[in-house]
């Protein structure tokens, strides 16, 4: 195996577990820096593409978390530090990364809750969001949008 030659198959187990850690950090922040796409309407295309990335990004927790009883990377990066003969967290990823960005470290069920209630806040918001969008836009909205008055329908005398 060519990879095996350029590193120890340990190191490389180690660096690929650094890797799923950080791609896992960078998809919550991801995901929670974006929560205001989804009730602004500027930059459509962004707020769509937050939308079907936010979508799945839910959808994979809930599903994971349903049939592993944690997140699918938490279990992932578990894995590939045991198989480099690193530790193992046995905590869930999400109470190792809030201890290390605020050296809070809460417990399991802390953050598994905190997790569940900021999954709920996101389908009220984007429920809300969706609902506000579907809404025609007011007469006020339009003579804004164009820059003039919107046509006045015929009056009969």
């Amino acid at each position: 195996m060519f990879l095996a030659g350029c590193f120890a198959v340990p190191t490389l187990f180690r660096f690929l577990a650094s890797l799923v850690e950080l791609s896992h950090g960078l998809l919550m922040l991801a995901w929670g820096l974006g929560l205001p796409l989804l009730v602004w309407r500027g930059m459509p295309r962004l707020r769509r593409a937050y939308i079907w990335f936010s979508l799945g990004f839910v959808a994979v927790s809930l599903a994971s978390r349903w049939l592993l009883g944690e997140c699918v990377l938490t279990t992932w990066a578990r894995w590939l530090w045991e198989a480099g003969g690193g530790h193992g967290e046995s905590v869930p990823f999400i109470v190792t990364f809030t201890n290390r960005v605020a050296s809070v470290r809460p417990s399991t069920d802390t953050a598994v809750l905190i997790w569940e209630v900021a999954i709920v806040l996101y389908c009220l918001v984007g429920l809300w969001g969706w609902r506000a969008s579907a809404r025609p836009p007011s007469r006020a909205t339009e003579m804004s949008r164009t820059g003039r008055n919107a046509p006045q329908p015929a009056r009969e005398c």
